[in-house]
């Protein structure tokens, strides 16, 4: 799924003490306004925002249309693809698994599933979790490229399975030694979670109860693809030319959910969900930390030697962005007509995402985030 990076200016509260009453009434209205300026801006997508502190929701915000035609508003349970914000999701599922010594971090991956899979004698968990392991891009490989929008053989209403993706699954070049985001690396680490699981039903169910544990349902954060979800899903339009909007869930006579927006296999991009939903996750992760030990999200946020090689800051499927003296965790995502960005203050417990059914030129869902964090960081002390 394809990958937008967290947005390069954030800044958001200033201050780590609890909202005192009196400041409410002006936060809800900056951020209110910074919202319907800033989806103004950007063509007046189908949009959820909100904001969670210290496990609470302080603030939320809906806009636009989940569905163009017929008419359909966005609701507080629209749901939307989440793009590679569920490489998040997806990496701290896996490093539930290290701590409950399921998993290793630094085995070959050929312990789990096998040699049949390119480089999995070298590549290790850690390199598939850090984007280090060097896999080429499978989206581009001649192989598997025809089997998505654009190609002779795209098929949004057929069900992909890793078998149809493997052939684009190449050896990796260098593993281990150089940062290079890679979608193809989290698809192979898809396969290796199913393969642990039994199977990519008790990888699913296994999913649901480790989102309950993230104080998430199925309603707001899920990997099924379902006709429950289905009824509640948004459409994803892509901006062209002129600014015409293409509906990705039309185009190509999908029947229901087009099956490369999320799910299995696609390790990449897995997750659907509100924006409650993402940010109760990244609270429950970064702030409550109730999902893992705090020693593993230290390592999961700690860039790797590689990435800062590279000037980056990307730990585990996480980057760490810093604006003045503040530092935020968390990822962004786009796919399929689809724009996510969510990200947390951890030292001040405080977490920020929004979801939009926009995709253009500009990365949709990080500029209303953007004028979102100022408008909080102008109305809190």
């Amino acid at each position: 799924m394809i990958f937008r990076t967290l947005v390069p200016a954030l800044s958001l509260l200033a201050g780590g003490l609890a909202i005192p009453a009196s400041a409410q009434v002006p936060l809800q209205t900056a951020l209110d306004k910074a919202f319907a300026k800033a989806a103004a801006g950007v063509g007046d997508p189908g949009a959820q925002a909100v904001a969670v502190k210290d496990g609470k929701v302080i603030w939320s915000a809906k806009s636009g249309r989940a569905i163009n035609e017929p008419s359909a508003p966005v609701t507080g349970s629209t749901l939307f693809s989440l793009g590679s914000f569920g490489k998040t999701i997806l990496a701290a599922y896996a490093l539930r698994l290290t701590e409950k010594k399921v998993l290793a971090l630094d085995t070959p991956i050929s312990v789990y599933v096998g040699k049949k899979v390119a480089g999995s004698q070298v590549v290790t968990l850690r390199m598939l979790l850090t984007h280090t392991s060097g896999y080429p891009d499978m989206y581009a490989d001649p192989k598997t490229a025809p089997l998505f929008e654009g190609g002779k053989k795209y098929d949004p209403n057929r069900p992909y399975t890793f078998a149809m993706l493997a052939p684009g699954i190449r050896k990796p070049v260098n593993p281990g030694k150089r940062y290079e985001y890679s979608n193809t690396g989290f698809i192979v680490l898809a396969h290796v979670l199913s393969k642990v699981s039994g199977g990519g039903e008790a990888l699913e169910r296994d999913l649901r109860r480790f989102l309950r544990g993230a104080g998430t349902s199925a309603g707001h954060l899920t990997a099924e693809r379902s006709g429950r979800a289905f009824s509640r899903f948004a459409h994803g339009y892509t901006v062209g030319d002129g600014g015409a909007l293409t509906d990705f869930s039309t185009a190509h006579g999908a029947k229901a959910i087009p099956t490369d927006l999320y799910g299995l296999p696609f390790g990449d991009g897995m997750f659907a969900g509100t924006a409650t939903g993402g940010a109760r996750f990244l609270d429950a992760l970064f702030v409550d930390k109730r999902l893992l030990r705090a020693a593993t999200v230290k390592t999961m946020t700690t860039p790797s030697p590689q990435s800062r090689a590279a000037d980056g800051t990307y730990g585990m499927a996480t980057e760490r962005t810093k604006v003045g003296k503040r530092t935020w965790q968390g990822h962004g995502g786009a796919y399929g007509g689809f724009t996510s960005m969510g990200a947390t203050d951890r030292a001040r417990g405080v977490t920020l995402m929004v979801v939009t059914n926009r995709m253009g030129a500009a990365d949709v869902a990080g500029t209303i985030w953007t004028k979102l964090a100022q408008a909080y960081a102008s109305a809190t002390p």
